[in-house]
């Protein structure tokens, strides 16, 4: 039985997944969305994968990439990640049946507004935004994620939404990543607060500050709160307005 990493079986059920949805393979861009990282990272782990010799591709060809190992080993890909069972086509349709509905999820649809930060002046005046969208059972970490991603960066930092009486309110309630030198009294846990337990409601204004040093600061609006489909993998970006800053000139 071929072994991989709970990361690896992601990427085996997604490309399995969709193969067989679509009648081909994904791209290297669409997996990069489905699993809400860089296209070069996608890249290095379809390499990985074919070392191992669980994905076969054709360098240089778009959409050649197929999993090797048999169907029944296959992770089952659902609502943003795996289950161990193996794919629908290797149940019985009694198992089907036994299956109980999944609740419905909240999907929240967040604008995040660049405000500022170390700009040239080629940015200067622009509107530059990301639509945003993601399940109410995911975390503001997550969410750092997914916006970390939609513009473009590479270098992680410490982060901190606040969410106070105003935008950027230092005063908080904040959440970001707690530590001794910037722990605040009212400075919460990102990895640990999910974005149903903030009771958001449509049109909230709040914060988001990257970066302690060179100080991005963004605007997050929430749209709407939507159901989340079940199959598909949030967070995702579904509208990009203006071209991404450079993190560093």
């Amino acid at each position: 039985m071929p072994t991989f990493t709970p990361t690896q079986g992601r990427y085996l059920a997604y490309i399995h997944s969709y193969t067989n949805l679509h009648g081909y393979p994904p791209s290297e861009a669409e997996i990069a969305t489905a699993m809400c990282v860089a296209p070069p990272s996608v890249n290095q782990m379809i390499k990985n994968l074919e070392r191992r010799g669980l994905v076969s591709r054709q360098p240089g060809v778009p959409r050649s990439v197929h999993v090797l190992i048999p169907e029944d080993e296959i992770p089952s890909w659902r609502r943003g990640g795996v289950v161990t069972a193996p794919a629908k086509s290797q149940r019985s349709r009694s198992d089907d049946r036994a299956e109980p509905a999944s609740p419905p999820v909240n999907l929240y649809v967040f604008d995040v507004y660049l405000l500022g930060g170390p700009l040239s002046d080629k940015f200067a005046g622009k509107v530059i935004s990301r639509m945003i969208e993601i399940r109410g059972d995911q975390t503001l970490h997550d969410l750092h994620v997914a916006i970390f991603n939609a513009y473009d960066r590479w270098d992680d930092h410490l982060y901190e939404f606040q969410l106070g009486r105003r935008p950027h309110d230092p005063n908080g309630p904040n959440y970001g990543i707690p530590s001794g030198k910037r722990r605040k009294r009212k400075t919460g846990d990102a990895r640990m607060t999910s974005l149903d337990a903030l009771e958001l409601k449509p049109h909230r204004v709040f914060g988001y500050w990257f970066d302690f040093g060179d100080d991005w600061f963004h605007q997050v609006q929430l749209e709407r709160i939507e159901t989340a489909i079940p199959t598909v993998s949030y967070p995702r970006v579904i509208r990009r307005k203006g071209k991404s800053p450079p993190q560093y000139e």
